[in-house]
């Protein structure tokens, strides 16, 4: 199917079916569509609006071209968007570290930051873990401990064919929002938090057409990709094929509402050493273990581990106070640097 063609459906504003833009991504993460051709294809794509077969499409080809590692039982991922532009802790990283820790199997997808000064694997390498991991030490990790980290890049290899033009663009494009999407242990259970609550519905439509076991796409109402405590947020559950709704208020689950500049985060380095005194419980921010924990809470009770986000806050901070956070990031940057 002629790209050409295609570009010039959604130039005049047209979705393109499911073989469609199965063709344009074929083409694209091959290799066979230049710079010039792909920016105009990618900003058209975005000025028109993603359909959610557009989404799907996307997701299946490049899934189709990464590298999978193995993995058994249901394996949960924290990874969100990100671009949310608030610069907040590494939220999801910490998450997914205490829901390894409170009993669930995590392997956090994540990469580089885009749109922050640190990015997960920016603080987990300040964290002492080694990103880049052989295959076989990752997949022990997650046998071993139930915890491993995916440098994006080292499992989605066809990335290398947008990469540059990904880099030149300063508007979001739909790769903006395929990482939570292409996990490489094919996680079952996963809390995604995307940067616009305009893609709550359409990666939540995506993820059952997956046949996800089970998620909950969230969106602060202050804009945070996270579930926030600043204000309530947004939540879209996929769950036995069906969507639904509802909103988590985090004052009635007992964690005071607060304002945005106190779980900031900065550098990497500060990043890295407030999540240290955090799993240490040595004198963290009050502030960053409350978001934390309600995060992991929810991870929890999406896992099927807790009944209820209160049950799930509970665990979450028995995990902090008894060191078994402290000792899964131990465990993690053991088997990381093997």
């Amino acid at each position: 199917m002629q790209f050409n063609k295609l570009f010039q459906k959604i130039y005049n504003g047209k979705n393109l079916n499911a073989t469609e833009a199965t063709s344009a991504f074929n083409n694209i993460m091959s290799g066979r569509i230049n710079n010039s051709e792909l920016a105009a294809f990618l900003v058209t794509l975005s000025l028109k609006g993603i359909s959610s077969t557009e989404l799907l499409s996307a997701v299946q080809v490049i899934r189709s071209k990464s590298i999978k590692i193995k993995s058994n039982g249901n394996i949960v991922d924290t990874c969100g968007t990100g671009g949310d532009k608030k610069n907040t802790l590494n939220i999801s990283t910490a998450t997914a570290i205490l829901a390894a820790a409170s009993g669930v199997k995590v392997a956090k997808h994540g990469n580089k930051s885009v749109s922050s000064k640190s990015g997960s694997s920016d603080v987990l390498e300040k964290l002492g873990i080694n990103i880049n991991s052989p295959i076989k030490n990752v997949e022990k990790s997650l046998s071993v401990i139930g915890l491993c980290f995916l440098m994006a890049p080292l499992y989605h290899k066809a990335m290398k064919n947008v990469a540059e033009v990904r880099a030149l663009l300063k508007v979001p494009t739909i790769f903006n929002i395929l990482g939570p999407l292409l996990n490489p242990a094919n996680a079952s259970i996963q809390l995604i938090g995307v940067y616009s609550k305009d893609w709550l519905m359409p990666i939540a439509t995506c993820l059952k057409e997956l046949k996800i076991k089970r998620a909950w796409i969230v969106n602060g109402q202050d804009g945070l990709d996270e579930i926030t405590t600043t204000s309530n947020t947004n939540v879209i559950e996929v769950y036995k094929g069906k969507i639904k709704s509802f909103k988590i208020n985090p004052v009635q689950l007992g964690i005071k509402k607060i304002k945005l500049e106190e779980i900031k985060g900065k550098t990497a380095s500060y990043n890295a050493n407030q999540i240290t005194k955090l799993f240490n419980n040595k004198k963290s921010n009050k502030a960053y273990e409350d978001i934390v924990v309600l995060n992991t809470a929810a991870v929890l009770v999406i896992a099927g581990k807790c009944k209820s986000l209160k049950e799930g806050i509970t665990l979450s901070r028995k995990n902090i106070i008894n060191g078994n956070a402290q000792k899964k990031l131990i465990d993690l940057r053991r088997l990381s640097n093997l």
